[in-house]
């Protein structure tokens, strides 16, 4: 008698003893029982970003992520934290694009302590507006700081280039300017309007049981009003981009250099390839870039990468170094994206490319709290099944399929290029036509790190 085949996410447990109940005012509930250290993890995780902003509002989604630990009618100032902390926890948030997400660990033996703070935070922040007027001088010098970060103008540089719609074109942290101008009417309309059980996934993992959490659960949560939002991500790309270009100058020591391309969103079936192509192309010292770029010391640094959030997807190519190289930099790095495209990639470069995936992705299931953030974010996405389709084609797909989606996807007509270059350095080309003209030039050159078959 043979086994029955299973797929490569049998093995993730996570996926089969999951708790999952949607209360009867909408709000999501998932509960795993991991006794293996006396720790619990809670993950409120709101379906609410930067592309559910308003041009109006920019950044708003960040400040109230920030104004969230800042009181409620109960606790004041610092009190959240200082409770957590006594309580034997810690606590911390992130917002993207798509959501913004708070989490707490504690001794499991707090997990009612625990959990009461963060519904507290959840559904009675007072917003006060003095308190408001302080934090968003806070962000401003954290934008600011953003700011002097090369890579991190390059990047969302190239966001910008490649969309002339899309919410992700704008810069996500906020202006310092319309920052300053947000007032607390329009952080309690965001938050009245978002941070709701409909648009909420709540996700506990730890030395708990599940009865237990239920019970807690609903006597706080379940006794909120439902009531889903309304949702307007904004306007979606109608056209292609054609080949765009932007270089500027600054006061810099290295220069950044990106190429890109707009990708599928993550429910597209060529997105898992296009998640292989980029590490085999840019991840770690075997990577194509790294050895061709890297190695050949003409920059300091070189990657690549596929990145999916809500309904738009990015592949980036991305390198930084000396001003004198970048030149011969980025038509290296523009010869092995596209050989990737007509050669194709080896077997082992791909299965090189899965075991880095797979060691990301169950990495991530070592703590609680990377167990429940992996649930709530899932969750948000479509659920388990979901999770188990996309880790089965990771780890499934071959070299042609991988090949196939870098063809459809990385068409060199339809790629950016951004430079942010030293002052007083040259820029790569002086024209979109050059650009053009040279990038068509190197595309049939082949890849200078594998030989041309076997």
């Amino acid at each position: 008698m043979t086994d029955t085949l299973r797929r490569p996410s049998d093995a993730i447990a996570l996926h089969h003893d999951t708790h999952r109940e949607v209360l009867p005012n909408g709000l999501t509930l998932l509960v795993r029982r991991d006794a293996s250290a006396p720790v619990v993890a809670i993950v409120t995780y709101v379906k609410a970003g930067y592309f559910d902003e308003t041009d109006d509002i920019v950044g708003i989604a960040h400040v109230l992520e920030h104004m969230f630990f800042k009181g409620t009618p109960t606790r004041g100032v610092g009190q959240i934290a200082r409770e957590t902390k006594a309580n034997g926890g810690y606590l911390n948030a992130h917002t993207i694009y798509d959501h913004t997400s708070y989490y707490t660990v504690l001794p499991s033996a707090s997990f009612v302590a625990g959990l009461e703070i963060q519904f507290d935070a959840y559904a009675r922040s007072v917003i006060d507006a003095d308190e408001l007027a302080r934090e968003l001088e806070v962000i401003i010098q954290e934008a600011k700081r953003k700011r002097d970060t090369p890579q991190a103008v390059a990047i969302e540089t190239l966001y910008a280039l490649l969309h002339d719609r899309h919410r992700i074109r704008r810069w996500r942290i906020g202006e310092e300017a319309p920052l300053r101008a947000l007032t607390r009417d329009q952080l309690m309309g965001f938050y009245r309007a978002w941070y709701r059980p409909d648009n909420t996934v709540l996700c506990v993992v730890g030395d708990v049981h599940v009865d237990d959490v239920r019970r807690e659960v609903l006597a706080r949560h379940g006794t909120l009003a439902p009531g889903a939002p309304a949702r307007d991500r904004g306007p979606r790309e109608t056209g292609l981009p054609g080949v765009r270009r932007q270089e500027w100058s600054g006061d810099v020591a290295q220069q950044q250099l990106v190429f890109g391309w707009r990708a599928p969103a993550l429910d597209h079936p060529d997105t898992p390839a296009l998640d292989l192509a980029g590490i085999a192309l840019g991840t770690g010292r075997a990577s194509r870039l790294y050895r061709a770029v890297r190695e050949q010391q003409l920059a300091s640094s070189v990657s690549a990468w596929h990145y999916t959030a809500g309904d738009v997807g990015v592949f980036v190519a991305h390198g930084e170094g000396a001003a004198s190289s970048a030149r011969d930099a980025m038509r290296a790095m523009w010869r092995e994206v596209q050989a990737a495209r007509h050669e194709g990639f080896r077997r082992g470069e791909i299965l090189r490319a899965q075991r880095i995936l797979e060691a990301r992705w169950l990495r991530r299931l070592e703590s609680m709290d990377g167990q429940a953030q992996y649930l709530a974010g899932w969750e948000a996405d479509g659920g388990l099944e979901v999770a188990s389709q996309y880790y089965d084609a990771l780890l499934s797909l071959d070299a042609a399929a991988v090949q196939a989606a870098a063809q459809g996807h990385l068409d060199p007509a339809q790629v950016s290029l951004v430079s942010y270059r030293p002052d007083g350095s040259e820029p790569l080309v002086a024209s979109d036509d050059a650009l053009r003209e040279l990038l068509n030039a190197e595309a049939r050159l082949g890849s200078a790190v594998l030989p041309p078959s076997g």
